[in-house]
């Protein structure tokens, strides 16, 4: 019961701020991915960047990630992490944006 509370916290607090959050080198330290590397990552590296912000933001470790697709070229990644889904894309001043979202299929 208590891991279905945390899990239910820990979508509300990615409802409420997992959506905007600007890659910088701040949130990036510590990460396996350099930020010279990220206009030309794959998918793969994309899902350890998004786990590594996950767990910056969220205080919660990523078990499971996967990146999905990746089109360096448009300036967008997307995958999943532990059932939620994440978009990394490129705004219109060249910075990556991180969004996150509880996985409707995956809410019980």
């Amino acid at each position: 019961m208590l891991e279905t509370k945390n899990l239910a916290a820990l979508e509300a607090l990615v409802a409420d701020l997992g959506v905007g959050n600007v890659i910088d080198a701040e949130l990036l330290e510590g990460c396996s991915v350099a930020s010279h590397e990220l206009d030309e990552m794959d998918e793969q590296q994309a899902a350890v960047v998004a786990g590594h912000c996950f767990q910056q933001l969220f205080d919660h470790t990523v078990e499971q990630q996967q990146g999905l697709d990746c089109d360096p070229d448009q300036g967008v990644w997307s995958g999943s992490l532990d059932g939620f889904g994440f978009v990394i894309s490129r705004d219109d001043h060249g910075d990556l944006i991180l969004d996150f979202s509880v996985k409707p299929d995956d809410v019980g």
